[in-house]
Order: C-alpha cells, then sequence, then structure tokens
C-alpha cells in the first residue's frame, strides 16, 4: 500500500523519523504543506494544495493528522484519493500501522480516539471471555463470586483495617470507594491480640445489610472468626494450628484461608521447608475436621537481606505448594512487601500482582492503611485485569490496551515551535519576591477526605472558602468574583492551582509554595576523598 502523510513545516522531521520506522509492507512519502502546524490548514487550503501535486493513481491513501478539524471527506471527493485522520501525534504513527490496516481508519475521528475505543471494546470482550470461562474450570465460590482455583482472573481482595476503630458511616463509605475502584472481596482487620466477637459481628450484619458483596473476616482470634462467620461473612481468615480444632464445627462451610502459623507454639514459618511443612499440616487438620472451601496462603514476606526469610523466598513457597496442591487456591498478600518499601505503590503493586499469575496465586490481597499505600485497591485491580490479558495472550504485559502508566510515558512527545526570528531570552531560575495583591490572598489546601481543592480568600471582600475539583473550575470563580487585581497574582495563582489539582489527582501532598514531584539522584561516592 502506498501512503502519503501529510504534514505542516515544524512537525517534518518528527513525521520523517516516523515513517522510517513504518512496517516494511507500506511505500511512504511525506508532503509538506506551505503552513507550521497542519493542525491549523483549512480543509480548503488542504484541497487546493493536494489538488495541483498529486493524482488519484499515485496514492491508495494520504493521512493528516488527528488534529486537524473538521470532516477529510470533502478533500476525499476533491482529492479522488480515500483521506483518513492519523493520531495526534506523529510519533505513534509507526504503532499505528502495525497493528492495524490504514483502510479501516476514519476521515471524522483521530486515529488513536478511534483505536482507543476499539482497543477498549477488544479489551472488555477479552476479559468478559475469561471471566465466563471460569465456570467450566476448577473453581471455589465466596459469596456469588467464582474464584478460579489457577488465575486467570486473580481476584482483588482490599482490607479495611483498624474496622473497629470506624464509625458506622466511615466504614460503609470506605468500603462504597473500595468497590468502586475495583475490589471483587473487602475484607475487615480488627485490633490484634484483642478478642472482640460483638464488634466483628456488628460490623458484618452492618455491611452485609448495605452491600451485597463478598465479605471476609481477618482474625486468628476463634471468638471473632466464629463471630464472623455466624454473622454472614463470606470468607473467613486466618486459620492456623491452633485456632482450627476451635472453629471448625462453625466454618465448614465457608471459605477459610490456611496460614503456616502456630500460634500454641508462637511459631511463624519464614523460610520455604517450614512455610510447607506447617502450611500443608494445618491444611490436612482442616480437611480432617470438614473444612473443605481452603485457600492456602504461604504468606510473603517483606524483603530481606538478613538470609532465607524473604520475599523471593516466599515467592518460592508459593511456587512449590501449587504444584505439590494444584487443586487448592492460593492468596498472596502483597502489604508486607508494599508497606516496608519507600518507592510507589502503583510500580509494587503491578509487579507483585505479575508474580502472583505467575506462580498461581487466584487472590491478592492489599491494605491501604499508610498513605504511600492509599489507592492500592484500583492499582491493583488494573494490574489484575493486565495479568489476566497478558496470560491469555501469552505475552509479556505490555501493549494491551490497559496499563499503569501515570507518572511516565511509553513514549516521548516533541512539541516543536516556530522560532524563526524570535529573541531568545535565557531566563534564570530565581526567585523574585512578589508584591502583595491589594485585592486579597489566597491559602490553598488539597481536601483528601472531601476529594476536593480548597481555597480561602482573605481580603477586601472579607472571608470566601472555594471548594472545587478543577483549577479551573476554582481560577473562573475567582475571575468572576473579581478576588485578585494584579497580573503576577493571577500567574502564582494559576500555577499553585495547577499544582493543587493534580496532587488530588495523584495522591500527592499538596504544600503551597512547595514542589509537588522532585526527582530522586543517587548519592555519589567518592572513596578517594574523606567524608567532610
Amino acid at each position: 500500500m502506498k501512503i502519503l502523510l501529510l504534514t505542516g513545516k515544524l512537525a517534518e522531521p518528527i513525521v520523517h523519523a516516523a515513517a522510517r520506522k513504518c512496517p516494511s509492507r507500506y511505500k511512504v512519502d511525506i508532503l509538506v504543506m506551505p503552513v507550521d502546524v497542519a493542525a491549523l490548514a483549512t480543509l480548503e487550503s488542504i484541497s487546493s494544495y493536494l489538488k495541483h501535486r498529486i493524482q488519484p493513481k499515485d496514492y491508495d491513501l494520504i493521512m493528516v493528522s488527528g488534529a486537524v478539524q473538521g470532516s477529510m471527506r470533502k478533500v476525499e471527493e476533491a482529492v479522488g484519493i480515500k483521506l483518513v485522520k492519523g493520531p495526534k501525534h506523529a510519533v505513534d504513527i509507526p504503532t499505528l500501522l502495525s497493528i492495524c490496516d490504514p483502510a479501516e481508519l476514519s476521515p471524522d475521528i483521530p486515529a488513536d480516539i478511534l483505536l482507543g475505543h476499539k482497543l477498549r471494546k477488544s479489551v472488555k470482550a477479552t476479559l468478559k471471555k475469561i471471566e465466563t470461562s471460569i465456570a467450566s474450570k476448577p473453581h471455589i465460590t465466596i459469596g456469588e463470586t467464582f474464584v478460579p482455583v489457577t488465575p486467570p482472573p486473580i481476584r482483588v481482595m482490599s482490607e479495611v483495617t483498624d474496622a473497629h476503630l470506624l464509625t458506622e458511616e466511615k466504614l460503609l463509605s470506605t468500603i462504597r470507594k473500595r468497590i468502586e475502584d475495583g475490589a471483587d472481596i473487602i475484607s475487615l482487620g480488627f485490633q490484634p491480640g484483642v478478642a472482640n466477637p460483638e464488634k466483628v459481628k456488628h460490623s458484618v450484619r452492618l455491611i452485609k445489610k448495605e452491600y451485597d458483596f463478598p465479605l471476609a473476616v481477618d482474625s486468628v482470634i476463634p471468638e471473632e472468626i466464629i463471630a464472623g462467620a455466624k454473622a454472614g461473612a463470606d470468607m473467613i481468615m486466618s486459620l492456623e494450628a491452633g485456632n482450627i480444632k476451635k472453629v471448625a464445627d462453625k466454618t465448614q462451610q465457608t471459605p477459610a484461608v490456611v496460614i503456616p502459623y502456630d500460634s500454641e507454639e508462637q511459631f511463624f514459618a519464614r523460610t520455604v521447608k517450614d512455610k510447607l511443612r506447617l502450611l500443608e499440616r494445618n491444611i490436612k487438620t482442616a480437611l480432617k475436621h470438614n473444612i473443605k472451601k481452603i485457600i492456602a496462603d504461604p504468606v510473603l514476606n517483606p524483603i530481606n537481606f538478613s538470609g532465607t526469610t524473604g520475599t523471593f523466598q516466599s515467592l518460592t513457597a508459593y511456587h512449590r505448594f501449587k504444584r505439590q496442591w494444584p487443586e487448592i487456591p492460593m492468596l498472596m498478600g502483597l502489604c508486607n512487601v508494599t508497606e516496608l518499601i519507600d518507592a510507589d505503590s502503583l510500580g509494587v503493586n503491578a509487579l507483585l500482582t505479575m508474580f502472583a499469575a505467575e506462580v498461581g496465586a487466584s487472590i491478592v490481597l492489599v491494605a491501604e492503611k499508610s498513605p504511600k499505600a492509599q489507592g492500592s485497591t484500583a492499582e491493583t485491580a488494573i494490574a489484575s485485569q493486565m495479568a489476566a490479558l497478558a496470560c491469555e495472550k501469552k505475552t509479556s504485559p505490555i501493549d494491551l490496551g490497559v496499563d499503569l502508566l501515570m507518572l511516565k510515558n511509553k513514549r516521548m512527545i516533541d512539541m516543536p515551535l516556530n522560532t524563526e526570528g524570535a529573541e531568545i531570552v535565557k531566563v534564570e531560575d530565581k526567585t523574585v519576591k512578589r508584591s502583595l495583591d491589594p485585592a486579597g490572598f489566597f491559602t490553598i489546601a488539597v481536601n483528601s477526605e472531601e476529594k476536593t481543592i480548597d481555597v480561602l480568600y482573605c481580603g477586601a471582600k472579607r472571608k470566601i472558602l472555594l471548594r472545587g475539583k478543577t483549577a479551573s473550575s476554582i481560577y473562573n470563580e475567582i475571575l468572576r468574583r473579581r478576588l485578585l487585581s494584579t497580573l503576577s497574582h493571577a500567574f502564582y495563582l494559576g500555577v499553585e492551582l495547577g499544582k493543587a489539582e493534580e496532587a488530588l489527582r495523584t495522591g500527592k501532598n499538596y504544600v503551597q509554595e512547595e514542589k509537588l514531584f522532585e526527582p530522586r539522584k543517587p548519592i555519589r561516592i567518592d572513596v578517594t576523598s574523606e567524608d567532610s
């Protein structure tokens, strides 16, 4: 197929670079219009320019920038060659031509938007296919949710920690948020070492009355496990050597997570050998007492450099257990690793979920106890979908149509400027003291509870609290109310509101006049000099 790429002067080098990377099955030429930016060209100017330079037999298809306004149908009629809108950014042209037939592109809709819709539709169809296949393969049921013995898919269990400290309203709102974020199962955690069966019973009944959703109780205390099961919990955690016999007759029909722990001996297995030995013993005890719906959790330990008890060893235990007991589904708790590493949870949760898929864990458990772990439910839900798609396609988890690229991009997009004839001023990065605006001043904060940007105005019009979710909405209201009077103040406010909005979107702390993101650099070590 012979394709003509139509571009403007500024993007010409980028388009040439893209054309060189296009699949060899296409013969690609480039035509540069006498405009700086192709997106600013009118339909009439495009028609006129093409009619005088090409013939209908010259090309099978002409691709213009997806940023060009209007439909290409009239241009197509005038030129006699099929015209389509490509991606908005030329850097995406090689990828576009490698994954789709350009003849299927639209004269009206930019290719990246069109493909985005098609890809999302395809992804949903694949995920639905995976979901509907569970019933026909070995699985257990938690509430109304099918959990496969072996993934895909992986179910996400989101734990609400310290449930005993939350008000009813806060407990229900937290659970609603976790469900909205993609949790498949909700787990309740209570005070370690202190039995509070009435609180467990009340919490389970409260939630079950409000939500018809799979609910687990996470406790090793027999009284709490029994209370949870009696109140209607769909799953119990965690059965171990010291409590199995005490709870067995009340939990035989409830799916139960078994862990490598012996509370009577105060022994928590940490090495691969001990994990497998104690877990197998506890499972056999549970089966002997007619607990049939067993889920195994070899327990994922934190990263540890002091011996044979770290994350890698734990993953080895998961892998070996699955080979020995392929008929038992496994649960993997990610919290020990995510909470005990000073790295963004986004990448950590994604990688651990892929490891869970590789070793055959059907459920991953996350919590959002610390600020750095906030959002783990949604992150892991997306990662579980990525794992399912990658398993289905038997590929690495890349180019799936679903991703967790929030802070970085796969490709850099250059936006060239026409600097011809412009005076170039090198601006120094220095702080300039800004004079106060006589109209008043603003104090800005991010309200993490309400998920809003709060802006407090103090000045000639007394005090006004503006609350909104976007920088533009608040800024427009400030202008409407005439709450500022200097250009420098307007620039300052625009910068700060933009930072506040990004903080709200990403979960970062926002402190007025402080940087939102700070690139990290390694510490340089010079062994030839002494530290001062």
